[in-house]
């Protein structure tokens, strides 16, 4: 039998009409699943649900309008933080669909074409969409979809993106936990929220990928909002180090002193770059700052110690030294300096004397005379390393030459036999 051509456009329109109700009748069903989880926390009924919006978000009919997604997002949303744990391992990716969700709906809910024809998953159409989103004249199909979202339902996912990306963190998923946490400022920032601790998380998974400039983005961005005080700045420094950026760091460490001038950290740092830029004079005026503010810090009396030590000033340097040890007895490096100091004047003092001619007895006795009281000084100290340490081999020679000098006779010998037990 032959159909007559207008019959036939009548059946197929029927059947379109027929598939779109079914489509659209997907959705209803969607929100009513939705609904009875709520009232009931049977699992059973998120499944139905999303067994029912995941067609209606393919069909040309209901996968542009904007409560497809909004009804979607609420399941995803429920077996996200549902208590049911087998409803939170049948959907492992319910954090990513409900955002996904989510956005799909604020994206259709904006009644303009050039909104929904975005895509957020580039950066300039992202930045597009959120000034569209958050402007005063924008016209939202439906405002509730807007305000649950954004009051209610994303500060609850920030919060969830930054947990799941610190556990990946700590299982050294570092891409992971970047991703992760760049979605947390993400979705932060839709809300009108400057998410400090999702920058932070970020910054450190970059700095262990090796991405030191997105890295120190984050910092920047961290210590002009006063984020994690002086230490943002040592990160920052730590940073340009693996970079190799000497001159970049001393200038953030700098900044840093001039944020937060009694930080330590960032005072020994400064120390640090001016003695080993052989900057030492410029270094010796920092360092009575330093030590007020860490009176208890040997390392800053010993490196003072040293630095005076290169500059001739010699009485200082072993005051230095000699403080080092007191507050910390177990300060070998500090000990050891301060007597080969002494060692090293008393071999100078004596190879002085050895300079001198028959007819200058007086100044060959002067200077072996010098010699000995530099030697008598270094002992006690290069006694004291010994002691902290009893197989330092310097330490053990050092003392032998001294012993055999100032006539030590028993002291000589005990050496000796220990430093030929140690071959």
């Amino acid at each position: 039998m032959k159909l007559n051509k207008h019959l036939t456009l009548a059946l197929g329109l029927g059947m379109l009409t027929s598939m779109s109700f079914a489509q659209k009748a997907k959705v209803v069903s969607a929100y009513n699943y939705n609904k009875s989880f709520e009232r009931d926390r049977d699992c059973s009924e998120l499944i139905k649900g999303l067994e029912s919006i995941k067609p209606a978000t393919k069909d040309p009919k209901t996968m542009n309008e904007a409560k497809t997604w909004y009804y979607g997002g609420n399941l995803y949303f429920n077996s996200l933080i549902s208590d049911d744990e087998a409803c939170k391992k049948g959907y492992p990716d319910a954090l990513t669909k409900t955002y996904e969700y989510y956005m799909k709906a604020l994206q259709l809910n904006i009644e303009s074409p050039s909104v929904s024809n975005l895509d957020l998953n580039k950066d300039e159409d992202m930045m597009k969409f959120a000034q569209v989103l958050n402007a005063k004249d924008t016209k939202h199909g439906d405002l509730t979809y807007k305000f649950a979202i954004m009051q209610n339902k994303f500060p609850f996912l920030a919060n969830a993106y930054i947990n799941t990306g610190v556990q990946a963190f700590q299982s050294k998923d570092y891409e992971m936990a970047k991703s992760y946490s760049e979605k947390s400022i993400l979705i932060n920032g839709l809300i009108g929220r400057l998410d400090t601790l999702g920058m932070y998380n970020a910054a450190l998974a970059s700095e262990n990928l090796k991405k030191y400039d997105e890295a120190l983005t984050y910092y920047s961005v961290l210590s002009q909002v006063g984020y994690g005080g002086a230490d943002i700045y040592m990160y920052m420094a730590n940073t340009l180090a693996k970079k190799g950026d000497t001159l970049k760091r001393i200038e953030v460490i700098q900044a840093g002193l001039e944020k937060y001038p009694d930080n330590s950290d960032l005072m020994v740092e400064e120390l640090s770059y001016l003695l080993s830029s052989g900057q030492s004079e410029k270094a010796m005026a920092n360092f009575d700052k330093a030590i007020a503010a860490m009176p208890n810090n040997p390392s800053l009396y010993y490196n003072r110690g040293y630095t005076y030590e290169k500059l001739g000033e010699i009485e200082k340097a072993a005051k230095d030294y000699n403080k080092a040890v007191e507050v910390d007895p177990t300060f070998f490096d500090a000990a050891y300096n301060l007597g080969a100091m002494y060692y090293n004047l008393g071999v100078e003092s004596n190879n002085k004397a050895s300079s001198y001619g028959l007819d200058e007895t007086a100044k060959y006795e002067a200077s072996l005379k010098k010699a000995k009281e530099y030697f008598a000084l270094a002992m006690p100290a290069l006694e004291k390393a010994h002691k902290i340490n009893p197989d330092d081999q310097s330490t053990m020679a050092s003392l032998i030459s001294i012993y055999s000098r100032v006539g030590e006779e028993g002291k000589y010998n005990e050496m000796k036999a220990k430093i030929e037990s140690k071959r």
